[in-house]
């Protein structure tokens, strides 16, 4: 009875006991929201910012139907983003500060289903796992992202950059459902309508997704036929097909728009293909070098999450969920897949700009190659247990250890998100002050005015130099933006943004 006792009491015993794993995927998951969370609230302090101000002038002259036309003729053939910016600009510029919970409660909404569908194909389906990767998918997404500032906080940005990550993971959740609906046909054809229209939704806001899904497709299509078993290959690949379908005319849609022609002219192309083909290669593998060797914490917890969980979690005759065959599979086809996937985003860039796409549009890539890692870390995992019968107490107590040691990390980047909230809060004060000057102006009868310099969003946080703000010179795009907006003649500000103050 004593021994009994003190193998209870062990602490290998008790992290490798139910309560604990769960306690443990409780704990990870309620921290990851935490830092999500913070980086909502961070965004109600955003404000309008660069072309916000153009939108709002743009469909009062227009309307909202004849703004689709002109966008699409006159600028971009993304519909989906047009589509949603003219709406939100009939709302007013209140938007700007919802806009980025709004969206973070959407994605990650979607996301807990997308995962909760893709666990249930194989029996197992537990709440705070479920949770646990879907905070972590968008928690590891946000802090590897380059210019997150531009990407979640610039609202025109945010609609472009990470609302088609909404659309993507409902159409994961959707075939994944569709795939097990196997008793009524009436749910198959929804949900097989429902995969084509969200890749059609997903493809009309950004070019690079437009781009990005067919390959994505066909390669999942790939993957799932050597990957798979015989029975959920034939589930798959009709939802697959239509979600093919959408994505290609989306793209179709998006690439055909005659107001590409006008936004590609600002930036004269310099790259012919093999040179496209050739910088594309090489900045990917820079881009995925960097974010591993700027974020190791993360690049390390992708790649070892999933397989760790699944060392915790392994029990003596516990059959492997995948097959040796699909696991080389997996381990063999990810890495190609993530890093096609990467250059076709970063080839379009140098096709339409000639240059690496801006920081703002990397975040897709940082989704991509956290995706791929966690793929790549669940085959491992599961190659790995498959050569075991068994796994040690001490290597289930290190692996809780190390889980546990996430909890930490999360944490410090909660409390630094919320560390910047008074710069935060500073910058939207001093914006509410320049649009009530603005205001007061244009009621006043003056025409043309000055204001104090207030810098950006970015730059007032700390998070890098400043980017989307006035400029001295009243003939700048963006004061042009602001003048148009407010119904002057001009607008400037009174200095230019001090670099010396963007470093401290």
């Amino acid at each position: 009875m004593e021994d009994k006792l003190k193998r209870i009491g062990h602490p290998s015993t008790w992290t490798s006991s139910n309560g604990a794993a769960r306690l443990t995927d409780w704990l990870l998951a309620v921290s990851f929201i935490m830092a999500i969370v913070a980086y909502a609230y961070l965004g109600s302090y955003s404000r309008y910012m660069a072309d916000d101000y153009f939108v709002p002038p743009f469909v009062e002259k227009n309307g909202l139907l004849g703004a689709q036309i002109h966008w699409y003729r006159g600028w971009t053939g993304r519909f989906s983003f047009a589509f949603v910016a003219d709406l939100l600009a009939l709302l007013g510029p209140a938007t700007a500060r919802f806009v980025p919970g709004f969206l973070l409660t959407l994605w990650f909404a979607a996301a807990v289903w997308a995962i909760a569908e893709v666990c249930s194909l194989s029996g197992k389906c537990s709440r705070p796992r479920v949770l646990l990767f879907a905070a972590f998918v968008i928690f590891a997404t946000l802090e590897t992202a380059p210019n997150l500032s531009q990407s979640l906080y610039w609202q025109n940005s945010a609609l472009t950059h990470v609302t088609p990550f909404i659309p993507l993971a409902l159409f994961v959740a959707v075939i994944t459902r569709g795939a097990r609906e196997t008793n009524s046909r009436y749910s198959r054809r929804l949900y097989l309508v429902c995969a084509g229209v969200l890749t059609l939704v997903a493809g009309g806001f950004s070019d690079a997704f437009a781009v990005l899904q067919p390959l994505a497709l066909i390669l999942s299509t790939l993957g799932v036929q050597v990957a798979a078993n015989a029975d959920l290959r034939s589930r798959l690949r009709p939802f697959l097909l239509a979600g093919l379908i959408g994505s290609i005319l989306a793209l179709i849609i998006v690439a055909g728009a005659p107001g590409n022609s006008s936004r590609m002219a600002f930036f004269p192309r310099q790259l012919g293909a093999w040179g496209i083909l050739r910088s594309s290669a090489l900045y990917s593998v820079r881009f995925a070098g960097k974010l591993i060797l700027t974020h190791p914490i993360i690049a390390l917890a992708s790649l070892t999450l999933p397989l760790l969980i699944r060392v915790r979690d392994f029990a003596e005759n516990d059959p492997p969920l995948w097959n040796r065959r699909q696991c080389i599979s997996l381990l063999l086809i990810t890495p190609a897949a993530v890093f096609l996937l990467i250059m076709c985003c970063i080839g379009l860039g140098f096709y339409a700009l000639s240059v690496m796409p801006p920081e703002r549009a990397l975040i897709l890539l940082c989704l991509i190659l956290i995706g791929g890692m966690l793929v790549w870390s669940r085959a491992a995992g599961e190659y790995l247990l498959g050569r075991f019968v068994t796994v040690s107490p001490k290597i289930r107590l290190a692996s809780t250890l190390v889980l546990l040691s996430l909890v930490l990390f999360s944490q410090l980047s909660f409390f630094s998100i919320l560390g910047t909230r008074a710069k935060a809060r500073g910058f939207a004060a001093d914006w509410d002050r320049e649009d009530s000057e603005l205001k007061t102006a244009k009621q006043n009868g003056v025409t043309d005015v000055a204001v104090q310099q207030i810098g950006d969003f970015q730059s007032r946080i700390g998070r890098g130099p400043s980017d989307l703000h006035l400029r001295t010179d009243s003939s700048f795009w963006i004061n042009r933006t602001v003048a148009k907006y407010y119904g002057l003649t001009s607008v400037r500000a009174t200095e230019d943004v001090d670099p010396k103050a963007e470093a401290r």
